[in-house]
C-alpha cells in the first residue's frame, strides 16, 4: 500500500496487487482513495484501475473507473491496431478514439502510483543506465515518450528510517518523477516535484 501525499499533508491511499496469472500475463489493479480540498471544498474520489499485460510486460487491456464527485470510467484496447479507447462522459455519452500506437508501451495514467511500479519492472529488463520508453497516460488520451535514467544509490529518510536506495528519474515532456527502489527491486517511494506530491511504501 502507498500513503499518498500532497504538499506533506497526507490526502489517500493505494492498495495495489500485481501478480502473474495462469495465462502468462500480469493482472495489475488498484483500489485508490483520494480526498481532495479545492475552493474550501473537500472532494472525496474512489478510482479502480486495471491493466492487464503480456509476459513482456507490454499492455494488452486497461480499464479506469471513478466513483464520487466526478465519476466516469475508461477502456483501452492495445491488442487492436489501432488501439481503441473508449470514455464515458459525465453526461453518459460515449467518446470513441483510435491511437496509432508502439510496441514496448509503457501505459502511466494519473494518479496511479503503481504503474511506476511497472516502469521500474521494465527499466530492469536492460542493461543500460538510462532508457526512452513510448509511453501513453489514457484518462488525458495522449501518447508520450518516457525517459528513464539511473542515478544510482542514495541515503534517504523514510519514515523516520535511514534507507539506502535506488534513485530513478521518469522524465517527459511534461513532468519530472523521482522514483526509489530498494534491492528487490520494489518501489518504495514516488515524489513529483512539480505537484509537490509524494506517494511512500507502508510496511
Amino acid at each position: 500500500m502507498f500513503i499518498i501525499s500532497l504538499g506533506g499533508k497526507q490526502i489517500g491511499t493505494e492498495k495495489f496487487s500485481i501478480r502473474s496469472t495462469g495465462d502468462k500475463k500480469v493482472d495489475a489493479q488498484a483500489q485508490i482513495e483520494l480526498r481532495v480540498e479545492r475552493e474550501g471544498k473537500t472532494y472525496a474520489f474512489r478510482t479502480s484501475p486495471k491493466l492487464i499485460l503480456n509476459a513482456d510486460l507490454e499492455p494488452e487491456t486497461y480499464s479506469w473507473s471513478q466513483k464520487g464527485a466526478q465519476p466516469s470510467r475508461l477502456e483501452v484496447d492495445f491488442r487492436t491496431k489501432p488501439a481503441r479507447a473508449r470514455y464515458h462522459t459525465l453526461e453518459g455519452d460515449d467518446d470513441v478514439r483510435d491511437f496509432d500506437l508502439p510496441k514496448g508501451l509503457i501505459v502511466l495514467d494519473d494518479n496511479v502510483v503503481h504503474h511506476y511500479q511497472l516502469v521500474v519492472d521494465r527499466f530492469d529488463r536492460v542493461a543500460s543506465r538510462k532508457q526512452t520508453f513510448p509511453a501513453f497516460i489514457p484518462q488525458e488520451a495522449l501518447p508520450g515518450v518516457l525517459n528513464v535514467e539511473d542515478l544510482g544509490l542514495e541515503q534517504i529518510d523514510l519514515e523516520g528510517e535511514q534507507r539506502e536506495l535506488q534513485h530513478l528519474m521518469v522524465s517527459s515532456e511534461l513532468a519530472r518523477i523521482d522514483l526509489w527502489v530498494d534491492k528487490d527491486r520494489h518501489l518504495q517511494r514516488v515524489f513529483i516535484p512539480a505537484a509537490q506530491l509524494e506517494a511512500v511504501r507502508k510496511k
